[in-house]
């Protein structure tokens, strides 16, 4: 009888780790698929390079600074923004399996067998979490070393450890915002759209394209209501730990508070209120619950009951 039990219990994992092996090999061997999720931060890449990194080190207040310590805290506000940025991006990417599957009706042949439905659907939603957390993770790392290599300041063992536990962190809640917004999506076209707009609206509604303060009162509190927001700010600061520390040796707080405004550091609550940015995050995690519940309630409708 317990054998029987175990021999079941394999089973049923084998069935999860199947689908979602299929996934993750679907996804990575569709090349267009992988160029267009990381389409975004290329764009974001570039403008930083190009235009914006500029904005925040180029300051005479800031001519003391050696080169290699402004491309270092340039790092540190660029990939706390293109780091949010991936985890959705990403995450979506990975669920254009799930609507071509749904519209090309695949999911019907796994209907039929004795899979449960809640395997198949879990299955895209690991597959999000695993692809998106590796890739954001290698990115991650290739940022440290060409920060080091390139500038000289290394960020230190806690930043590194610290970001990456971040980063996985909020793969969870990006991919289960994107699962809940595919399972509403009901044809290939709008999810192409949402994947087109996604991260541009993610970097300016989150203040990553452009510091808050500059879009002005309205905006900071359209932002304070979206968790990527709060993501960026989180991330920001752990990677803003060292080069905060080198500035505060010269300049005043007075000047370092309006830094953390314009770097995008400062705490900024949610509607005007003063919350913890912890019991956001835990509100955010609360939140990605929901939206996997509703997420698994609408796939439910769609595969018919």
């Amino acid at each position: 009888m317990m054998f029987s039990l175990m021999s079941l219990e394999v089973k049923s994992m084998y069935d999860l780790v199947s689908l979602t092996k299929r996934h993750v090999l679907i996804f990575l061997r569709d090349k267009t698929a992988v160029f267009f999720s990381f389409l975004s931060v290329l764009i974001l890449l570039a403008l930083y390079f190009l235009f914006i990194g500029r904005q925040y080190t180029g300051g005479s207040e800031f001519d003391f600074l050696d080169p290699g310590m402004k491309t270092y805290m340039t790092a540190g506000i660029m990939m706390g923004g293109i780091l949010i940025i991936n985890t959705a991006s990403l995450s979506l990417g990975m669920m254009g399996n799930l609507i071509n599957d749904l519209v090309q009706r695949k999911l019907d042949g796994f209907l039929v067998t004795p899979v449960k439905r809640y395997k198949i659907i879990m299955s895209y939603y690991i597959a999000a979490i695993m692809v998106t957390a590796v890739l954001s993770l290698f990115m991650w790392f290739l940022t440290v070393l060409y920060v080091g290599i390139s500038s000289g300041y290394w960020y230190s063992l806690k930043a590194v450890l610290t970001a990456s536990v971040l980063v996985v962190f909020f793969t969870f809640i990006s991919s289960t915002l994107m699962i809940a917004l595919t399972t509403m999506i009901k044809s290939i076209n709008a999810f192409g759209a949402l994947s087109g707009i996604l991260g541009t609206f993610i970097g300016f509604t989150s203040g990553i394209y452009i510091p808050l303060f500059v879009l002005g009162k309205t905006m900071t509190y359209v932002a304070s209501v979206i968790p990527f927001t709060h993501m960026a700010i989180i991330l920001k600061n752990v990677l803003l730990e060292g080069p905060y520390e080198i500035l505060a040796q010269s300049i005043p707080p007075s000047g370092m508070a309006e830094i953390e405004i314009a770097f995008g550091t400062k705490e900024i609550g949610v509607l005007g209120m003063d919350v913890s940015m912890w019991i956001i995050m835990l509100a955010s995690m609360v939140l990605a619950f929901i939206l996997l519940f509703v997420a698994y309630r609408n796939m439910n409708k769609k595969m018919g009951k």
